[in-house]
């Protein structure tokens, strides 16, 4: 017995207690597995493998192709007088499909929301920037062309951008609060002065 091919104990006796406990409708602690059982039901498991990998080969081969495709499976099983677990083996392969395919678009989704967080975040940044810019520059007596409150446009057309990276999601709402307090501390610069 190869014991790297073996299939993990742990999760044999998973499966088992698993199903035993559909059939008898109690709990797994009650179900015990004596270590020869639990290597018979993995031996057994790993060789069911074999023989449903092998017939799926010999069916990809004789249709002149390299890789096993799911149908490849279900042609073996029928070969292999398993057609009864055929319905369900479709079931679990469009249940594992739809899963994936919700994964992959939630993925993605996020993906997306990542990308237009970072956008907005640099955007807002650059405007941080350029504010610290022009104050030094009124600091040091440097008009800029900015003055007269077109600074506080340049900045609002920053966070609209930010905004609109966003495709209009809700993110905006942290980026007009921001925009307020911009506001207010020129109010206060200005009372300052």
């Amino acid at each position: 017995m190869d014991t790297e091919a073996d299939l993990p104990r742990s999760n044999v006796r998973r499966i088992v207690k698993q199903k035993l406990t559909e059939l008898k409708g109690t709990s797994g602690s009650d179900i015990h597995l004596n270590r020869d059982a639990l290597t018979a039901l993995g031996e057994s498991a790993r060789v069911f493998i074999h023989l449903l990998s092998a017939t799926a080969n010999d069916i990809c081969l004789d249709k002149k192709r390299q890789t096993i495709s799911v149908d490849d499976i279900l042609e073996a099983l029928e070969e292999l007088e398993f057609s009864d677990l055929i319905s369900q083996l479709e079931g679990d392969i469009e249940d594992h499909r739809l899963d994936m395919k919700a994964r992959a678009k939630k993925r993605s989704e996020s993906m997306k929301k990542r990308k237009a967080q970072k956008a907005a975040d640099e955007l807002l940044a650059e405007a941080a920037r350029e504010k610290e810019a022009e104050e030094n520059n009124k600091e040091r007596g440097n008009p800029s062309a900015d003055e007269g409150g077109e600074g506080e446009g340049a900045t609002a057309s920053v966070v609209a951008a930010a905004a609109a990276s966003d495709g209009g999601k809700g993110e905006a709402e942290p980026q007009e609060k921001e925009k307020e307090e911009n506001r207010d501390m020129d109010v206060d610069n200005q009372t300052a002065s």
